[in-house]
């Protein structure tokens, strides 16, 4: 997989936000308490526990699974295949594709269920 293609500018993010972002899903992949005291307007956290993240690195659970809210689980169902995905956390400016993260374990598991993911540099 190449990062190029799998990764939206910061720029990119402001623009399309400016332009009144309908059609984007934000999936913030931080702790719960880092969500709390900032986040971009609109965004899901899915901030994951040891054990949740487990599960899902072994594939035991779906991706709604992780996704706190009622609310935000409908929302994410709704529109997680018609809307551009974008997953950021605090350090996805250096991310690899290892699979050993929150944010690149759900941008594999998105992209392997057909949405358009990405994450934010």
């Amino acid at each position: 997989m190449s990062n190029v293609r799998l990764s939206k500018s910061v720029e990119w993010l402001q623009l399309e936000l400016e332009g009144g972002g309908a059609a984007l899903l934000l999936l913030d992949c931080r702790s719960h308490e880092l969500y709390e005291s900032s986040h971009i307007e609109s965004a899901i956290n899915v901030a994951v526990t040891g054990l949740m993240l487990r599960r899902f690195r072994k594939g035991n659970i779906p991706v709604q699974t992780i996704i706190p809210t009622h609310e935000d689980k409908e929302k994410f169902t709704r529109r997680c295949k018609t809307d551009t995905v974008v997953l950021y956390d605090e350090s996805s400016v250096d991310w690899q594709d290892g699979g050993t993260t929150v944010l690149s374990l759900l941008l594999n598991k998105l992209r392997e269920d057909g949405c358009e993911a990405y994450y934010l540099q």
